[in-house]
């Protein structure tokens, strides 16, 4: 198999925490705290993340501290040709990639701090992109791992690191984003960097969105003002407000197709109703889960809740169900 080159990231003491909720994903709570105030999509409204609930709840089988990164400089093998390559007769030709090995690595990011990337192990065609942005106080780290289990690590899962806290101590490795036009120069440059990086492994097309909290607010900003590239989201514990009725006009007449609203407060779902009826009244299908009461929380429950609806999301994409 080849090794995916970048930098291996191994989380501190992940051990078999994905066992206390099945293949879904490893049990991670990235809670958010302390109210942020932040533009959002350069749009000129300011949008506040609250806290919710009382304290920070470790993530379950972590130890805290920051995580290890060992170098690695194999290759992807990348240059073994491409699925979809034309044969001499016009048809569509199916290349094999060899196999891509890896799970979580640091990729480096021009201008920003490096971001991580699950990566679809096995892969030997390209495979869809999903852009995961985590919550405030939260890290890239937890989100790729438990959007790799959502996804069966079929998919590549890029993780932009955002900014320090700056009100927390460096041993706790917590991480937000600033402004909206900050998070989209960043989010463009993980991007460059995946394709620059795996290539061929990378299919082309729509890209699938899935924030978290602040990152479920600054999701809005994102896939509204571009439906085309990101026609499917995932939004969990955020971004309702964001959802006006001219935003969701604008994001169906982009191509805008699905939202997913993923909650684990009562509160959520309440707020995620009146986003619902704006994008269905524009033609865009949506779905709500809900985890139970859990928390301000991305996994668990409620990533085994997004588990469960994530063929309806990509339906009618191939790239989620070839090979």
């Amino acid at each position: 198999m080849e090794r995916a080159g970048g930098d291996l990231v191994n989380g501190p003491a992940r051990g078999n925490r994905g066992e206390a909720w099945g293949a879904v994903g490893i049990p991670i709570l990235a809670a958010a705290v302390i109210g942020v105030a932040l533009t959002v999509g350069g749009a000129g409204c300011t949008t506040t993340q609250t806290q919710e609930g009382a304290g920070v709840r470790e993530p379950s089988g972590v130890t805290g501290g920051t995580v290890e990164v060992a170098a690695s400089s194999t290759s992807t093998g990348a240059g073994a040709g491409s699925e979809g390559a034309m044969a001499g007769d016009g048809s569509a030709e199916r290349s094999v990639l060899a196999p891509l090995e890896g799970e979580l690595v640091g990729i480096a990011v021009a201008g920003f701090r490096d971001a991580v990337v699950s990566v679809p192990t096995g892969a030997t065609g390209p495979r869809p992109v999903v852009l995961a942005l985590h919550g405030n106080f939260d890290r890239p780290e937890w989100q790729c791992e438990v959007w790799r289990g959502v996804t069966k690590g079929r998919a590549f899962v890029v993780c932009p690191r955002g900014i320090p806290r700056p009100d927390a101590p460096k041993s706790l490795d917590r991480w937000t984003y600033g402004k909206g036009t900050e998070v989209r120069a960043e989010v463009e440059a993980a991007l460059a960097a995946v394709h620059a990086r795996f290539e061929s492994y990378v299919a082309s097309g729509p890209i699938l969105y899935a924030g978290f909290s602040l990152g479920a607010i600054h999701g809005v900003g994102i896939v509204a003002s571009d439906g085309q590239r990101y026609p499917r989201a995932v939004l969990v514990e955020g971004g309702h407000d964001g959802w006006t009725a001219a935003r969701a006009k604008a994001y169906a007449t982009a191509g805008g197709k699905r939202v997913l609203f993923a909650c684990g407060q009562r509160a959520c779902k309440t707020d995620a109703a009146q986003a619902r009826k704006h994008l269905q009244r524009e033609g865009v299908e949506t779905e709500l889960v809900y985890g139970g009461e859990v928390g301000h929380t991305y996994d668990g429950p409620v990533a085994s809740e997004i588990a469960r609806v994530w063929s309806w999301l990509v339906a009618d994409d191939p790239r989620w169900t070839d090979g």
